[in-house]
């Protein structure tokens, strides 16, 4: 594409005619013909590699800052490097969010488990299908690579989205995160329908207030209530058991589509170690996940099934083919005679919630392994040890990813919620708490390792490592079994 068509946006200046062959905010991968988005990050300032990145072939620099270096390319200099990304990939990638049909889920908790059940579903009534999620970014099923953020930046997203266009992908199902709505990572993006879960205790770091939070959240909806967004059947599916799936509804005020869905309309609910069913609208419903927080994300994705036009009985039984979530309450089975279980519960209220459940099956010891990360809320830190330890007989105090911040102090913190507790221990080393634990067991007892679930790394204040803790369990049961 010639550079004056993604420029002219910006500035009134032509320049001499070159072909823009790529978009990069990393300068390790600048080439010729690459424009170059000079970010300065929370740890790397691209501003700092601006000069490499012209020499290395960059047709054009993007950036906030005043320019400092005399360069022989077109200099933008724009008040927000997030937007300016977002509108130059949109015209680069000719607009790709148009052709696909488009669900947005949105909400503390739920949303990477929505976007594995409803990829169930449509892969059961045949809709070629692509992902974007915590875990990774997946195109008919099949893993395109692991997922850097929840929402990738727009460079990122811009791009995925031209390649399911180009793979002649219908359906696509997106988590969208606060952090991406706030940021403008899905700007310039039209959705077909929205999904909101719920609202918890979490990213107070970043928003500052609860009501910061939800407002980002209410971004999304405003997607589908513009008028620049003329995408058929727009739709929102709302958690209307939440208050604040009330405060979006009456936001909405009937201007769209709404499908609510409440606990309510599951009835005949039973459940074991193996998973839920229930009944809704007179027809059995099975899901192979546990715990009442599944039944509304099975719920919300019967509704998304509506949405598309999906039959009740196809969409049941693509809900019934979904093993399990990775890291969500997934169990680990290695021929032992306890239940292990990995979580990727990081809040107390996702903590209280795994532990409600597994304790509706708990037949001697719940034994339960949680840390916080550092650099994160600290507000939490108090509440999760306190659910911890009045929620289990056990419990091992770890690292989760510290970060930059003292693990004392993290610590610290925990203990502060847990008073005259003493039914606790610290173990810095994760792994080895781990292997405490596993060693504890016996017969019956339920082990929960909680807080990094999926997570294959832990972050360190001068290093990141391979960590998984479905590995370390795993090793650990065939050293103790």
């Amino acid at each position: 594409m010639d550079i004056n068509t993604l420029l002219k946006k910006f500035t009134k200046n032509e320049v001499p005619p070159r072909q823009v062959v790529g978009l990069t905010l990393n300068s390790k991968e600048v080439k010729d013909g690459y424009i170059f988005f000079a970010v300065k990050g929370s740890n790397v300032d691209g501003n700092l590699f601006i000069v490499n990145a012209v020499k290395q072939g960059a047709v054009a620099i993007f950036s906030e800052q005043e320019c400092s270096e005399k360069i022989a390319v077109p200099y933008i200099k724009v008040a927000n490097i997030a937007n300016a990304m977002a509108d130059v990939a949109n015209i680069f990638y000719n607009q790709p969010a148009e052709s696909l049909d488009i669900t947005a889920i949105t909400g503390t908790k739920g949303k990477t488990s929505i976007t594995y059940l409803f990829e169930s579903v449509l892969n059961e009534a045949n809709k070629k299908n692509a992902v974007i999620g915590t875990i990774n970014y997946r195109q008919n099923g099949k893993i395109i690579k692991k997922a850097k953020n929840t929402t990738p930046h727009a460079l990122d997203l811009y791009n995925l989205l031209n390649s399911f266009n180009e793979n002649k992908t219908s359906n696509l199902v997106m988590e969208v995160s606060s952090h991406s709505l706030e940021l403008g990572r899905v700007r310039n993006i039209n959705f077909n329908r929205a999904v909101f879960t719920n609202l918890q205790r979490d990213h107070l770091d970043f928003h500052e207030t609860f009501e910061n939070y939800f407002k980002s959240k209410v971004k999304l909806f405003d997607n589908l209530l513009s008028k620049e967004n003329t995408k058929p059947n727009k739709t929102a599916i709302i958690n209307i058991d939440d208050e604040y799936g009330q405060k979006l509804i009456k936001h909405i005020d009937n201007k769209i589509k709404v499908i609510p869905f409440s606990f309510k309309d599951a009835t005949n609910i039973q459940t074991n170690i193996e998973g839920v069913s229930f009944t809704f609208k007179n027809k059995k419903v099975k899901i192979n996940l546990l715990g009442k927080h599944n039944i509304y994300n099975a719920l919300a994705t019967l509704a998304l099934a509506e949405s598309v036009g999906i039959d009740i009985d196809t969409a049941i039984s693509g809900l019934s083919k979904l093993k399990q979530v990775p890291g969500r309450l997934q169990r680990i089975d290695e021929g032992q005679n306890f239940y292990a279980f990995v979580d990727f519960a990081y809040t107390q209220e996702s903590l209280d919630k795994a532990l409600s459940t597994l304790a509706q099956f708990k037949k001697s010891k719940i034994i339960t392994v949680f840390g916080c990360g550092g650099q994160r809320d600290t507000t939490k830190r108090p509440l999760m040890g306190q659910t911890a330890c009045q929620m289990s007989d056990f419990v091992f105090i770890t690292n989760d990813n510290p970060r930059k911040e003292p693990q004392e102090q993290i610590f610290k913190d925990i203990e502060a919620g847990i008073k005259d507790k003493k039914n606790y221990k610290i173990v810095s080393d994760r792994k080895e708490a781990i292997c405490q634990a596993i060693k504890m067991a016996e017969e019956n007892d339920i082990v929960i390792v909680a807080g990094k679930g999926h997570e294959d790394y832990q972050l360190f204040a001068d290093k990141t490592i391979h960590f998984s803790d479905e590995e370390v369990i795993k090793e650990a049961i065939k050293q103790n079994v």
